[in-house]
């Protein structure tokens, strides 16, 4: 959901042919960091069921993310474990 001030600059985009995505933003951020509270590193994870797939919207976050160095990992993991 967006406010209204969001809401006229996504219009002005829209205007110009872009493309909003309003979710498939991967589950997690992580980032690893050292003594000094330095990043080190970092990695996006998207959680999936075995049955499930990504979403278009995930597909271009990964694209997009890793397209910017980001590393992108789907982690398959069973309901309750």
């Amino acid at each position: 959901m967006v406010n209204a001030r969001e809401q006229v600059i996504a219009d002005r985009y829209i205007a110009d042919g872009w493309r909003p995505l309003r979710g498939g933003a991967p589950d997690f951020i992580m980032v690893k960091t050292d003594a000094n509270g330095e990043i080190v590193d970092d990695v996006a994870v998207e959680v999936k069921s075995p049955d499930d797939q990504l979403s278009y919207e995930q597909q271009v976050y990964r694209k997009f993310l890793e397209r910017h160095g980001i590393k992108v990992v789907v982690e398959v993991v069973n309901d309750g474990n």
